[in-house]
């Protein structure tokens, strides 16, 4: 009778009945008092209920019964650590690790609750074993810098205790272990750790020079700061002033400075599209600012309704604090009200409009329901995405939605498809007009096919492909002059040779770092064909667009099956300027890249002579 209900217990928890499975696991341990199993699984959904002390209380007699059993123990810890218990939690991760010593993530939550109680030598050895045994632990390197930056470890002793003497034979993963600090905390913690190294063998070349590199980029750092604040003191009313600053604090994990740079910055221009700047909301999501910054844009809206930008930046707000219908509301204001405009805006007399916008004195009819897209140009960054997208939007057949790219079947899917729908135009009733959008970040996503084609499967899609060399360094100058980037071409490229050298097929969210990574178009353009017929996929040549702008904007609107239409001037819409690399570099980047152009040409039987 006990397994009957232990195995209840298991279906109802399967399916989402988290009440009725702790009923039926408590009836097993009743009829069964000694199955540590059954323990382990009622902790287990009183963890899902967010009944803490209950769960501690069955994991504990889970324990008790078999404590040969490593899960109960971990189980154990994370409720333990959630609840900020650090020295019972440190105890149970103790007690994990002893039976199952292999699991990353016991290593790296012990070393969580060891900073609490400041048990620096420690949290350094189990983070430490932590990297050993999983290179990619979420966050591992900024909490193995954070520590470091506390203490004056010896770190011979450390290294010993974790198995790692400080000896030549380890000398190569010492400096990789540096390089990766860098990477994910800046260089500060790096440098502390090669002088740690340094002091136990002073005469290591290899590590002397990268202590030389990072203490030029943390120089660099330091003068970029200075610079900022010397900027917002002689601009005081300038938000850029206060951006930039911003930027450059949560580049050096200064983030409660950053998020007051940043919230100053919106005060000084709320009507700017702010929504589009992710390292500005991530330090503010960080830094629990949302609600400032909600009530700030509630307050602009009132007192101006028919704002435009206002309304996306709450939007955005709403939608990362999860109140996504809140969000609709606003992105679907906003884009009535633009609809309405763009309608009126059209009526050139150069080609037919709608009859019920011949009258201006008329506000056209709108459909209660959107338009979905009808195209999308999804990719690839830096390649003339943004000057397509804005001619083809000036076209009289075409309304666009409120935003150029919403990057929701990449990175926001999780926000549901009636979000993704709210920016999109109502349509006027009887008449035919086309809408569509650009997001770049869909081309590299392994995702987006598949979601793409289970939404939209009739959906045309538009590429640009340009010269991966050209593109990687329009990429990085673009972020560097976004405050997004901070390391030198050379470094950046490097980092990511290695990165990619553990994950080939790691892309970076949101984040810089994919100057490469992007570049090798051939995985992405057999992906997208393995979901989409190549009739519905336009593959343009970058280098073609530039040279000619007006000619393959004609050859997009015959694939949109759209009669011709001439724009007075093709301006660059997003245009970078930048110093020539190195001969060497540029060398180097061709090599990277020339077997994936050929596989490319060769997949497509086309010639895109980038060589």
């Amino acid at each position: 009778m006990n397994n009957e209900y232990h195995n209840l217990g298991n279906a109802l928890q399967e399916s989402g009945k988290f009440d009725e499975a702790v009923i039926a696991y408590q009836k097993a341990v009743e009829l069964n008092p000694d199955f540590s199993w059954s323990y382990h699984c009622l902790g287990d959904v009183l963890v899902k209920l967010e009944r803490w002390e209950e769960s501690i209380v069955a994991y504990n007699k889970a324990v008790e019964l078999n404590p040969e059993f490593s899960w109960s123990y971990h189980n154990l810890g994370d409720v333990l650590l959630k609840l900020e218990q650090w020295e019972d939690a440190a105890a149970a991760y103790r007690c994990e690790i002893e039976l199952k010593s292999d699991f990353a993530w016991s290593f790296g939550n012990l070393g969580d609750a060891l900073i609490q109680l400041k048990k620096w030598d420690e949290a350094i050895n189990v983070y430490l074993k932590a990297i050993v045994i999983d290179r990619n632990l979420p966050e591992i390197y900024e909490k193995l810098g954070y520590v470091l930056r506390q203490t004056e470890s010896d770190l011979n002793s450390v290294f010993q205790q974790c198995q790692l003497p400080l000896v030549p034979e380890n000398r190569e993963f010492y400096l990789d272990l540096g390089r990766s600090l860098a990477r994910c905390d800046r260089p500060k913690s790096a440098i502390i750790f090669f002088k740690l190294l340094l002091t136990n063998e002073p005469n290591c070349d290899m590590w002397a020079a990268q202590l030389g590199e990072f203490l030029q980029e943390q120089e660099k750092c330091d003068r970029a700061l200075a610079s900022c604040r010397a900027t917002v003191a002689q601009k005081p009313d300038d938000c850029w002033s206060y951006y930039n600053l911003g930027a450059v604090l949560s580049h050096q994990k200064k983030w409660d400075e950053a998020a007051t740079s940043f919230l100053k910055a919106i005060e000084i221009n709320p009507d700017f599209y702010w929504w589009f700047y992710y390292n500005l909301w991530e330090v503010l999501v960080k830094q629990n600012k949302l609600d400032e910054v909600a009530s700030l844009y509630r307050g602009v809206v009132e007192a101006q309704p028919e704002a435009f930008w206002p309304y996306l930046n709450l939007g955005e707000a709403l939608t990362r604090q999860g109140k996504i219908e809140e969000a609709i509301c606003c992105y679907q204001t906003v884009s009535y009200q633009q609809t309405f405009g763009a309608i009126i805006s059209k009526d050139t007399g150069k080609m037919p409009v709608p009859q019920n916008t011949q009258d201006t004195g008329k506000m056209p009819v709108l459909q209660n329901t959107v338009k979905v897209p009808d195209f999308i140009i999804i990719g690839s960054q830096r390649c003339g995405t943004t000057s397509l997208y804005t001619y083809l939007a000036q076209h009289p057949q075409i309304l666009t939605p409120i935003k150029k790219e919403m990057d929701f079947f990449s990175w926001h899917f999780d926000r549901g498809i009636d979000w993704y729908l709210a920016h999109f135009p109502p349509m006027p009733v009887g008449e035919q007009f086309l809408t569509g959008e650009a997001s770049p970040s869909y081309f590299d996503s392994l995702a987006a096919p598949e979601r793409l084609y289970s939404a939209f499967p009739e959906v045309k899609l538009v590429v640009l492909l340009r010269n991966p060399v050209d593109r990687a360094i329009s990429q990085f100058y673009r972020l560097t002059e976004l405050n997004w980037e901070v390391r030198s071409f050379d470094r950046a490229i490097s980092d990511e040779i290695a990165r990619l050298a553990q994950n080939p097929a790691y892309i970076i969210g949101e984040e810089p770092g994919n100057y490469l990574a992007r570049g090798r178009y051939i995985q992405f353009i057999k992906n997208w064909l393995d979901f989409f017929p190549k009739e519905q996929l336009l593959i343009l040549r970058s280098e073609d667009f530039y040279a000619g702008a007006a000619t393959t904007v004609k050859q997009v609107l015959e694939f949109l099956d759209l009669p011709e239409y001439q724009l007075p001037e093709y301006q660059n819409a997003n245009p970078g300027s930048y110093q020539p690399i190195s001969d060497s570099m540029r060398d180097r980047l061709s090599d990277y890249f020339r077997p994936y152009n050929q596989e490319l040409e060769d997949y497509l039987r086309r010639k895109f002579d980038w060589e």
